[in-house]
C-alpha cells in the first residue's frame, strides 16, 4: 500500500533514510537530504509547501516491500521534481520493484494536482536510470557538473550583472528560447524570476536585449550556479561567472557547482580558466502527464445541424 505521508510512518522514514539517493542535484549539493525533516515539513503544512512524501510500506510486522518517494512541486505547478528515493536499488532485490510502484504512484497523484511533467535526475551509467525508463521516463539531455573548492573568495568583478526583475521575464523566456534546444526546453521549463531567498537571479543587457541569465542557489553545503549564455555574449563568460563568484564576498568556504548541460559544453572552457573542475555527470529524464492533440475530432453541433435541416427543407426548390 501506498499512501501520503504521515506520523504512523515516522519510524520507517527513521530507518531508511539514510539509505535513498538524491535524484536532483541541485538541492542535494547545496543542502543535504533531510527526507523525515522534509516529510515532517510537508505533513503539518498539508503538502502545500516543500515535498510531497509517499510511503510504501507492505508485509505486515516483518514488511517485504518498504519505500519512501519524495517530489517538489515548482511555484507554476506544471513541472514536478523527484528528489528522493528510498532504499537505494543496491539495497535487495525487491528494490527496483519498490521503485517502479512509487514512481507510477507519483506520476497519478501528480498528474490529479493538475502536474503536466515530472522530471527526475540520475547518474549517467547507473542502474536508476534502466528502472526510471521502465517506468515511462525518458532521457531529455545530459550535463556535466563542476565543482570550485577555495576558501575566502576574493574575486573582485564589474558590476556587470543586475538583480532580475518583473520585467525582465519577456526577455529571459526570449534568450531561453533561443539558446536552449526544444527537447530540452520540454525538460527543463521555462527559468523563472528568483528575486529573495535562497535563489536569486541575475541578468546582463546588451542593446537593450537579455543576453545572459544567471541563477544562483546557496545552502549550507554549497551553492549552485544555473547559466545561460547568447551567443552574441560568449566573449564575456568569465566575466559573467566571476560576478556570479564575487557575490559570495571573502567568507563564503564551502563548494560552489555550475551545470554544465551538454548542449553548452563551451561553457566548460572559462569555468576551467577559473578554477572549476569535473564533479560528475548526469542523465535528465521527464515523464510527460499530458498527450499533445494530433488532430482534433469533428465534433456535432446540435444547433447548427437542426438549422441546417430547417433551412434545407423550406428552400425553395429549383425546377
Amino acid at each position: 500500500m501506498i499512501r501520503p505521508f504521515d506520523l504512523r510512518d515516522l519510524p520507517l522514514v527513521a530507518q531508511i533514510e539514510h539509505q535513498g539517493v538524491p535524484l536532483f542535484a541541485e538541492l542535494a549539493l547545496t543542502r543535504r537530504p533531510r527526507p523525515l525533516q522534509s516529510a515532517l515539513a510537508g505533513f503539518f503544512s498539508l503538502n502545500t509547501q516543500g515535498v510531497r512524501s509517499y510511503v510504501l510500506r507492505e508485509g505486515g510486522e516483518a514488511e517485504k516491500l518498504s519505500g519512501l518517494i519524495q517530489v517538489r512541486d515548482r511555484g507554476d505547478r506544471k513541472y514536478a521534481v523527484i528528489t528522493y528515493v528510498a532504499p537505494t536499488l543496491a539495497a535487495n532485490h525487491h528494490t527496483a520493484e519498490v521503485w517502479g510502484r512509487l514512481l507510477d504512484h507519483v506520476a497519478a497523484q501528480s498528474g490529479k494536482l493538475g502536474v503536466q511533467h515530472v522530471i527526475a535526475e540520475a547518474p549517467e551509467e547507473s542502474a536508476a536510470i534502466e528502472v526510471l525508463q521502465r517506468a515511462g521516463y525518458a532521457i531529455y539531455l545530459r550535463q556535466d557538473i563542476l565543482r570550485l573548492v577555495r576558501t575566502r573568495l576574493t574575486i573582485p568583478a564589474d558590476p556587470i550583472m543586475r538583480p532580475c526583475e518583473p520585467r525582465d521575464q519577456w526577455g529571459v523566456q526570449q534568450l531561453y528560447a533561443n539558446t536552449v534546444p526544444r527537447l530540452a526546453q520540454l525538460a527543463e521549463g521555462l527559468p523563472r524570476m528568483y528575486r529573495t531567498g535562497a535563489v536569486r537571479c541575475y541578468v546582463l543587457e546588451d542593446q537593450l536585449e537579455i543576453v545572459a541569465y544567471l541563477q544562483v542557489r546557496r545552502g549550507p553545503d554549497g551553492a549552485w550556479f544555473n547559466v545561460f549564455v547568447h551567443p552574441r555574449a560568449e566573449a564575456r563568460a568569465v566575466q559573467i561567472i566571476e560576478y556570479g563568484l564575487s557575490l559570495f564576498g571573502p567568507n563564503w568556504n564551502a563548494p560552489i557547482y555550475c551545470c554544465v548541460r551538454r548542449y553548452q559544453e563551451w561553457l566548460q572552457r572559462p569555468l576551467e580558466a577559473l578554477g572549476f573542475e569535473a564533479s560528475g555527470a548526469s542523465a535528465v529524464l521527464a515523464k510527460h502527464l499530458v498527450n499533445l492533440i494530433g488532430e482534433p475530432e469533428p465534433v456535432n453541433v446540435h444547433a447548427v445541424e437542426s438549422h441546417a435541416r430547417v433551412t434545407a427543407q423550406t428552400a425553395p426548390r429549383r425546377p
